[in-house]
């Protein structure tokens, strides 16, 4: 126990006897030492041992034989009272002396030596407890003076009230608060702080009657000049000394800064900042309520996902600060179409969402048209008029049955379906985006896992030079053949890469095989030196920012020199930011390396950029040179794209040849270099021009004009045949390939790149499903008959069963029936025996037992979709009627 705290009052009480060491035989000495039996009794001699003793333990009671109180006593007294802390101060004095009033004063208690022959001890007790009282009580005034000092030190308002709601303490921070001086509160009822006709006050008595306590109840309270503040208050009972509840403490605090700064937040995080509609976060729970309650009322809702058409051109070359011009112009054109009950959000750069309570189908198609017509008008940006255009995807529930997240899927499959169809249109969901969209995400995990797995496979397209006929290069092109899909096209797994983000993944993963194939066999002297390999970049690859050094990596692993390496980039990706889009070509421009501009006259560059870009060649699109034959404004555009090119100083390439005309044609314009079938498709590596491959050295070295000329060309019509596995039985007819396909039936088709591509435009999704469930295997023309070709020019039978019979084998799992639909007799290309093609349609029509006849495209008919096209011309070099 400290010096100067408080004694239990249920021990013994300590008496610290002081008398002076002259006075022996002292009667207090001797009175003490009666009474020791109730007290425990500590003598000390002198001043400075009782100080001593007092400073190292606690006593209740401290009896000092003072004697004659005189001045010295006194001082004595006032000495002991310092040091005894809460103990009873109690001083003997002779008889008859005469007490001073600051003896009294010190002391607890002022006995005579006349007084010991009594019940003095009683005395002293009495004096203890006093003493003990005393100290409680000044230890209690001590803590409530603590108390108030922080209460009134808080900027919170802390006040109290008894239990009927009066109140009856008020500190500063409750006056800053509610602007109620103490003078007006103390005494009024606390329902003056709260909204009139508010039940609070009666609540918050209840619970606190019942022993509940209030913790953080954001709540209004009314202040002084009559506005109302948002505090967060927390309200105890308030105890008293029997236990009992007398009222309550209350603590309130202003929370309108936390509030606004809340409230800001989650505007800033559920808001698109530039147009202030709500983003994809707070669609979803819009969207999500909506759909919740028009279930509840058996209600449809709508999402109409849009998409602006030619608003990436507009970007580019017009510049971001336009481009958000534009999208601020698009989303108040939104609002106004939308209604009070709608939600109109953007869930991305061009990308808009509007939810559309109690919208069918048909109610919802109108409204995409009233959109898109909206979006179409031109938009003022700094006196220039720009356009541009909306597809939109519609997704309505019902008929679906979705939450918000598919919905939105949904909405934005449908939105790529319009996009596909020619942009500026809406297209409502159908149930086989879905399957499509799904199947789309298998395959990109296997994709995904044949990239990881290095399964794919790199091929080469040689390069020519036109003057010389001589192949001064290849590009390298990505091929994949599923475990069970078998090949699957570019076109068609790049996308997804894209779409799913590890299209740079790919990119790299090709320039590292590229480039080592290239290097190893420029080593071994299977390709000669001076030869380049050409690797093309996606958009989402020029976007990172250590692209040189990734490049610059390649090339030394693999050793290739950087002057046999040339980078090929679409026109459309390189101003998605011109300024790093200009480094980083400068970064590899120093390296070496070769840059090319693909796909060139297809995108939207000003020539302006084009001139700056360290660019060294371009690519002419094969949209041009397919038709510059026989279209004279694409002929007028190679020519430009070829002029345009010399006058900048740079080497063009034309890709897609096909035919002698367009070689020859390309070759007067002046073009450099062309790649195409009319050499070769790409190859593996082991397949080009090497010692391994004399019999194509000599065609791709054949000097320009000594080739075998080509036979007369005759127009013809193409027909098709369905092959069965058994011999043939009864004839059948069928209408065209989608009709086929729709029944159950596969099909083999085998022509041309871009024949294919018109038959996957006119099937439209059904193509990619059929794909993805093994209903149709597409075969190039040229291809298969130089692989089922034998090394003496004759068909060979194990080639034809690896390369035509594998495929008909897996389509005999997946259909029905198997259709063969072949265009063979035009293909006129050198090395390629038209005995070869003969006898491969022969074997198909020997096979065949069902003839598919059609009228307006062999992918459509009259009843089974839109014709496409005019009556399809083919040209067969032998004459005959293409099998």
């Amino acid at each position: 126990m400290l010096s100067g705290g408080v004694p239990s009052a249920l021990c013994p009480p300590t008496v610290l006897v002081v008398t002076d060491g002259s006075r022996e035989g002292s009667t207090v000495a001797a009175s003490a030492n009666a009474v020791a039996r109730d007290v425990l009794v500590t003598h000390a001699l002198t001043l400075p041992s009782a100080l001593v003793a007092l400073d190292s333990s606690t006593y209740d009671c401290v009896l000092v034989d003072v004697g004659t109180p005189d001045v010295a006593a006194a001082d004595l007294a006032d000495t002991l009272r310092g040091h005894a802390g809460a103990a009873a101060l109690v001083l003997v004095v002779d008889d008859d002396a005469t007490i001073p009033a600051a003896l009294e004063d010190l002391a607890d208690l002022v006995l005579q030596q006349a007084d010991l022959t009594g019940d003095w001890l009683r005395r002293v007790r009495r004096a203890v407890e006093h003493a003990r009282v005393r100290a409680a009580l000044q230890e209690s005034e001590a803590a409530v003076a603590r108390l108030t000092g922080i209460v009134e030190s808080v900027a919170d308002a802390v006040f109290t009230t008894t239990i009927d709601g009066l109140v009856t303490s008020w500190n500063d921070g409750a006056e800053a608060l509610y602007g109620f001086p103490a003078a007006e509160m103390l005494g009024a009822p606390i329902a003056t702080l709260h909204p009139p006709g508010s039940d609070e006050p009666r609540r918050i008595l209840t619970m606190v009657r019942a022993g509940k306590a209030i913790q953080g109840l954001d709540t209004l309270r009314r202040t002084r000049d009559g506005r109302m503040a948002q505090v967060s208050i927390s309200v105890t009972g308030l105890r008293d000394h029997r236990d009992g509840l007398s009222g309550m403490v209350v603590v309130a605090r202003d929370i309108s800064d936390r509030l606004e700064l809340e409230a800001e937040l989650v505007r800033q995080t559920m808001h698109d900042a530039l147009t202030g509609l709500p983003n994809r976060s707070f669609l979803t729970y819009r969207l999500t309520q909506a759909i919740a309650e028009g279930r509840r009322r058996g209600r449809p809702v709508a999402a109409l996902l849009l998409d602006l058409d030619q608003f990436r051109a507009a970007n580019d070359v017009h510049g971001h600060l336009t481009g958000d011009r534009v999208l601020t112009e698009v989303a108040d054109r939104l609002r106004v179409l939308a209604r009070p009950t709608d939600v109109v959000a953007r869930i991305g750069g061009d990308e808009f969402v509007l939810v559309c309570p109690d919208t069918d189908v048909a109610a919802a198609g109108r409204l995409a048209e009233q959109v898109i017509e909206a979006v179409g008008a031109p938009i003022q940006v700094e006196h220039r008029a720009l356009r541009v255009g909306a597809s939109v995807g519609i997704a309505v529930a019902p008929p679906l049955d979705c939450d918000a997240e598919v919905l939105l899927k949904h909405a934005d499959a449908a939105m790529y379906e319009a996009k596909k169809r020619g942009r500026a249109r809406s297209q409502v969901f159908d149930p086989a985006l879905a399957r499509l969209a799904g199947e789309q995400r298998l395959l990109a995990g296997d994709l995904r896992a044949a990239l990881d797995d290095d399964r794919l496979e790199v091929h080469f397209q040689p390069v020519v030079d036109l003057t010389s006929d001589r192949m001064v290069g290849f590009e390298a092109l990505t091929r994949w053949h599923h475990p069970t899909r078998g090949a699957v096209p570019p076109g068609t797994f790049v996308p997804i890469a894209e779409a799913h983000g590890f299209v740079a993944d790919l990119d790299h993963w090709v320039l590292d095989r590229a480039c080592r194939q290239t290097a190893a066999a420029l080593a071994t002297g299977e390709l000669t030196p001076g030869v380049h390999v050409a690797v093309n970049l996606s958009a989402r690859s020029l976007d990172e920012p250590n692209l040189v050094d990734t490049v610059g990596e390649v090339l030394d692993r693999s050793g290739l020199p950087p002057a046999a390496l040339v980078l090929e980039a679409t026109e459309t990706a390189l101003p998605r930011d011109p300024e790093a889009a200009r480094a980083s070509l400068a970064g590899l421009r120093d390296l070496g390396v070769g840059i090319s501009l693909d796909d060139f006259g297809t995108g939207y560059s000003s020539l302006s950029f084009l001139r700056e870009l360290p660019v060294t060649g371009v690519k002419i699109d094969r949209s041009f040179i397919r038709n510059a034959v026989e279209r004279p404004e694409d002929l007028a555009i190679t020519e430009a794209i070829v002029r345009l090119a010399k006058g900048l100083g740079l080497e063009t390439i034309a890709e897609g040849i096909e035919t002698a005309e367009q070689r020859e044609l390309l070759r007067d314009l002046g073009c450099a270099r062309a790649q195409g079938f009319w050499w070769s498709p790409a190859v593996p590596m082991a397949e080009l021009p090497g010692g391994r491959a004399a019999a194509r050295v000599a065609r791709i070295l054949q000097p320009a004009g000594t080739a075998d000329p080509a036979p007369p060309l005759r127009s013809t019509r193409v027909s098709r045949r369905i092959i069965e596995p058994s011999a043939p039985t009864t004839v059948v007819t069928t209408c065209c390939l989608r009709g086929g396909i729709e029944s159950g039936q596969a099909w083999l088709v085998v022509t041309t790149a871009a024949r294919r591509e018109a038959f996957a435009s006119s099937l439209g999704p059904l193509h990619a499903t059929a794909l993805a469930r093994g209903q149709l295997v597409e075969l190039d023309a040229y291809e298969t008959l130089r692989r089922v070709t034998s090394a003496d020019g004759r068909l060979d039978q194990a080639r034809y069963d690896h390369v035509v019979g594998s495929a008909l084998r897996r389509l005999a799992a997946a259909g029905d029936q198997v259709g063969v639909h072949a265009e063979l007799g035009h293909v006129t290309r050198p090395l390629l025996s038209q005995d070869v093609s003969t006898d491969l349609r022969a074997r198909l029509h020997e096979a065949a037992a069902l003839t598919l006849e059609y009228g307006d495209h062999p992918a459509d008919c009259a009843a089974h979709g839109p014709a496409v096209a005019p009556v399809v011309e083919l040209f067969a070099a032998d004459g005959s009627t293409a099998g």
